[in-house]
């Protein structure tokens, strides 16, 4: 990391962006971004100050850590902030990204084109959607949903593409919201740049496929499920990332120009309109803008946008109306379906209201618990809640809206670190295979069941009741790790993804403690490291991915204070498999 405080930036600057207009045709965009990328740590907590910076107009990142955001620029962009009178430093400044040339001609059709490193293009998703439904007739249909906005202007653009994927009987995969089957819907890359997100679906597509019939969890999955996925979203949005070849372009937004035809094209000017702001689910709210050249522009007027059109006829093809329209009417109890938009980056599982934490929907405890079960299985570092609980504001986003019309079941994932070898928007490709396939496999397994009933009160197994040890267990200072045991019993098959491990302790400086669970094959959960946590005591609640361990048997919660100076005692603690 570089760091530096924005008053030491160069005058001396790449423009930030020219006057909006509202007239003329969309120009190209330029072949490659001027001048380095920055990005700046911004002093900007939960609340009002947050919002004043995306009302702003700058590209502020989907990233948090305590009070602050992240805004992507260029240099000028340091001076801008400065002058809003916002504290702000150089977190980065962002090398080119490491590349191999593309495997074909840019247009050819064929689905072996990759750039950078080996992500697909446009051609090769559909190519590969194509391919799927050749060689699986039985389980893979595509469907043509629409058209991206340059077709609709012919000028060039794509078809806009889904595919549905199950056993298929009678009446699947038709346009009926009332289908025979629950229905899980996943897409990728409606903000371009965020080019993790159309690897992810591209390799569930190859998941499903060819799991059918040798895979028992995949299978079950088909016979029961409908399973519908969009790559790409924002199909003319990518062809404008792939264009950058060896420097992949920071276009978040679609290539609709015509309402900001001067726009200079560097990361934070650009044509287009954010498709994840456009949706008349309170737009224009929070998180917006009006401005044409910013990421966040919301477009001339809600739903204005082809591909924001293009998916709501899809999703009222595929989903029923559920839901009233007050702000906290509850979809009812067997409503199915779940929506899930992947975005990147920031290790966070997101779900309505976004525009507002005035209000909680109707549905928000199993919400609140499916996103919570979501994290868990993603492992450490991961976050969920509303977007402003946990991040910012944003009104007019899809997963808003799905919600809002149709009271489905509906969440943002946000996949990715902030830094690290595969951090920001253009990891290297081998961070798909060696990192984020194996994190939102079982995610995606996992919401893709709950669609038959995302709303329903879960059913625990037989026997399999919270157990309990009250029994107080000093814990020494700086000493041996002590242990405290449950015994389950009568408890047939795995524990669940979402085990519940609630622990109590009294100690005067919990950071110095280390909190494990033992499974009774010996395999070890570290549910708490130690840390530099100052306060007292602990109360809190674990969520463990025990699926892969037998629910009977001897569990130990194991305890060890690791440094001097404080002691305490371990009160309680319970587990729930």
């Amino acid at each position: 990391m570089v760091t530096m405080v924005v008053a030491g930036v160069a005058a001396a600057a790449v423009a930030a962006g020219g006057v909006p207009s509202t007239a003329g045709p969309a120009p190209a965009p330029p072949a490659d971004q001027p001048g380095p990328t920055y990005v700046y740590q911004v002093r900007a907590p939960l609340g009002q100050a947050a919002q004043d910076l995306l009302g702003r107009g700058f590209d502020v990142l989907e990233h948090r850590e305590g009070e602050d955001l992240f805004v992507l620029g260029d240099q000028a962009t340091g001076q801008r902030l400065r002058e809003a009178g916002f504290q702000a430093v150089v977190d980065e400044v962002m090398p080119p990204p490491l590349w191999q040339p593309p495997a074909r001609e840019a247009k050819a059709a064929s689905i072996d084109e990759t750039y950078y490193g080996g992500y697909r293009t446009i051609n090769a998703h559909w190519a590969h959607l194509d391919q799927v439904a050749a060689q699986y007739p039985g389980l893979a249909t595509v469907v043509d949903y629409g058209d991206s906005w340059k077709k609709t202007q012919g000028a060039g653009g794509h078809d806009l593409r889904a595919v549905c994927i199950t056993k298929k009987n009678d009446g699947d995969c038709a346009l009926d919201p009332n289908a025979p089957k629950p229905r899980f819907f996943v897409m990728g890359q409606l903000h371009a740049r965020e080019v993790t997100t159309g690897d992810v679906a591209w390799r569930w597509i190859d998941h499903l496929t060819r799991g059918y019939g040798s895979d028992a969890e995949v299978t079950a999955l088909l016979d029961s499920t409908e399973v519908w996925v969009v790559p790409i979203a924002n199909p003319d949005g990518v062809e404008i990332v792939q264009q950058g070849g060896n420097s992949p372009r920071y276009q978040r937004k679609n290539a609709n120009g015509t309402n900001g035809s001067n726009c200079s094209g560097t990361s934070s000017s650009q044509l287009g309109v954010d498709l994840n702001r456009n949706t008349d689910s309170h737009w224009g709210g929070d998180g917006t803008s009006s401005n044409p050249c910013d990421q966040s522009y919301k477009g001339p007027s809600a739903n204005s946008e082809a591909e924001t059109k293009a998916l709501q006829g899809l999703w009222r093809g595929l989903y029923r109306d559920r839901r009233g329209t007050g702000v906290t009417d509850a979809a009812p109890a067997d409503t199915t379906g779940v929506v899930v938009s992947m975005h990147s980056y920031s290790n966070l599982v997101l779900f309505p209201w976004g525009w507002t934490t005035q209000y909680s929907t109707g549905n928000d405890a199993p919400l609140r618990k499916m996103a919570q079960d979501l994290v868990g299985l993603a492992g450490s570092g991961w976050q969920y809640g509303q977007p402003g609980e946990v991040l910012y504001n944003a009104a007019g986003a899809t997963d808003d809206w799905v919600y809002d019309d149709l009271g489905v079941a509906s969440f943002v994932w946000e996949i990715g670190p902030s830094s690290g070898t595969c951090g920001g928007f253009f990891p290297p490709y081998s961070c798909q295979e060696s990192t984020f396939w194996p994190k939102v496999k079982p995610m995606l397994l996992y919401a893709a069941k709950k669609a038959a009933a995302p709303y329903a009160a879960p059913e625990l197994p037989t026997g399999c009741d919270k157990r309990v040890n009250d029994t107080d267990v000093a814990i020494p200072d700086r000493g041996a790790a002590v242990t405290s045991s449950v015994l389950v019993t009568g408890c047939a098959g795995n524990a669940s993804a979402s085990s519940q491990v609630e622990v109590h302790v009294k100690h005067s400086y919990r950071g110095d403690l280390v909190l494990d669970l033992i499974a009774p094959d010996g395999s070890v959960y570290q549910l708490k490291p130690a840390s530099g946590d100052g306060t007292d005591n602990i109360d809190a609640t674990y969520t463990v991915n025990l699926s892969g361990e037998a629910r009977d048997g001897e569990w130990k919660l194991r305890v060890q204070d690791v440094y001097l100076g404080d002691t305490g005692r371990l009160d309680s603690w319970s587990l729930l498999i």
